[in-house]
């Protein structure tokens, strides 16, 4: 694995970094199908060192764009993590 790319995992109250490591992060579609007919489509999984801070659900910055974890692999030396790109705008507030 290439652990080449920055990924920042964020507080899920305000979206503030809270760690930030490296990750071998590749693209990837799966879908995700929900009870109540909603389907999300994950467009990247990573790779990650093992990391108490991560959580499924939890969300995670790679450049400027917001993921939010959709299922998570533990492995032995290594997380799995299928991430969902939000809305470019997602977690944005204007500071005045």
């Amino acid at each position: 694995m290439f652990y080449d790319t920055k990924l920042e995992i964020l507080d899920n109250a305000n979206f503030k970094p809270v760690l930030l490591m490296m990750a071998d992060v590749q693209p990837y579609r799966k879908s995700f199908s929900f009870e109540d007919g909603y389907t999300l489509e994950t467009t990247h999984r990573a790779f990650c060192p093992l990391e108490s801070l991560l959580q499924l659900n939890g969300y995670v910055r790679i450049g400027e764009d917001i993921f939010i974890i959709l299922d998570m692999k533990v492995w032995s030396d290594y997380v799995e993590l299928y991430l969902y790109r939000c809305k470019q705008d997602f977690g944005l507030e204007e500071e005045q």
